[in-house]
C-alpha cells in the first residue's frame, strides 16, 4: 500500500518592503498628523496596522531627530 504525497508545503506570502522616514514624522506637529501619515504608508496593508501605529509613535516620543554635523 502506498501513501499518498504529502501535501504541498504553504507558501511563504511575499512581504512588500516599505520604508518609513522616521525623520519626517519627528517633523510632524502632533501625534494625530505621525498617525495619519502611516496609515497613508500603510494603506495596502491588509493585516490591522493599530497596534503597530501606536508601538511605532511610542517609540518615535523619545527620539530626536539627528542632525547632519555642521562643518566649522
Amino acid at each position: 500500500m502506498s501513501l499518498p504525497p504529502p501535501p504541498p508545503l504553504p507558501q511563504e506570502e511575499e512581504i512588500p518592503e516599505l520604508e518609513i522616514d522616521v525623520d519626517e514624522l519627528l517633523d510632524m506637529e502632533s501625534d494625530d498628523t505621525r498617525a495619519a501619515r502611516v496609515k497613508e504608508l500603510l494603506v495596502d496593508c491588509y493585516k490591522p496596522t493599530e497596534a503597530f501605529i501606536s508601538g511605532l509613535l511610542d517609540k518615535i516620543r523619545g527620539m530626536q531627530k539627528l542632525s547632519t554635523p555642521q562643518k566649522k
